[in-house]
């Protein structure tokens, strides 16, 4: 799915106007009482990953050696070996996340504070009689919204190893990822990283499956916007914001293509005990 040109400026522009001129003040803040929610299903999530996970190694030593399904893309896997495993479950503070960058001055107004983007009725990113609003300004239709997804979460791929491998990775940390607030023991894992240029790495690991997917994407200096693309499907693009992802929980928006969508939570995860660390 692909969006023109002009569809993608008027989208930045109105999505830039709910900065410079909110329709609704304070509109990036969490919206009141939604922190709650979110807390509650990801608590109800963390009870039972602890319970039945807590001390399985995943994306530790071996785990990697036997998984090399992100050789040859943009990826973290190129530094795994660098750092203690421990070090790519790291929380990122916010002031830490906003002096990483190396891409040059971006708008003072988006970066002055985290915004964090809440999905749904009650949040600050509304579907509603085929128009997305974004703190109440009208941004696009359903479908330019995903198609711009799409287009962000799209990166050229590296032009040689050597330029994979000399990308510097700052780790987001480590996350459980359930579709619904019924979905309490989820069998995906999602460990992600942002490069000095703002492009997004990670690893989908699939615990039931054994299956492990690339994740690849970008943030959006303009607006904070966070997208990324999870092994080679074509419809599947993962958004939420940067600010999201230094918090526990992180609420996610799922497109499926340009017609559907599903609200995800990515559910924060401690760092496994440190016995064994390398097995």
């Amino acid at each position: 799915m692909t969006i023109n040109n002009d569809r993608r400026v008027s989208i930045n522009n109105q999505w830039n106007n709910a900065f410079l001129r909110p329709a609704r003040p304070g509109w990036w803040n969490r919206p009141v009482g939604r922190p709650d929610y979110w807390y509650g299903w990801g608590n109800s999530v963390r009870r039972h990953w602890y319970v039945n996970n807590y001390h399985r190694r995943y994306f530790y030593g071996n785990w990697w050696y036997d998984r090399p399904y992100w050789y040859g893309g943009w990826h973290y896997g190129w530094h795994v070996g660098r750092y203690p495993a421990r070090y790519w479950w790291t929380v990122p503070t916010w002031a830490v996340v906003t002096n990483w960058f190396a891409w040059g001055p971006a708008p003072q107004q988006v970066w002055a504070q985290p915004v964090y983007y809440d999905y749904g009725p009650q949040g600050n990113v509304v579907y509603q009689n085929n128009v997305v609003t974004i703190g109440g300004q009208e941004v696009g239709s359903p479908a330019e919204f995903a198609m711009s997804a799409a287009d962000l979460a799209t990166i050229p791929a590296p032009e040689t190893d050597e330029q994979a491998e000399a990308a510097e990775w700052l780790p987001l940390g480590t996350f459980a990822v359930s579709s619904s607030d019924q979905d309490v023991e989820p069998t995906r894992l999602l460990q992600l990283a942002v490069s000095r240029e703002g492009l997004i790495s990670g690893s989908l690991y699939n615990t039931e499956t054994d299956e492990a997917l690339n994740v690849q994407g970008q943030v959006d200096r303009e607006t904070q916007r966070t997208a990324f693309r999870i092994g080679e499907s074509e419809d599947v693009v993962v958004e939420t914001g940067l600010g999201n992802l230094t918090q526990d929980e992180a609420a996610a928006l799922v497109h499926y293509g340009p017609d559907r969508t599903e609200t995800w939570l990515l559910v924060r995860l401690e760092t496994p005990e440190e016995d064994d660390e390398e097995e």
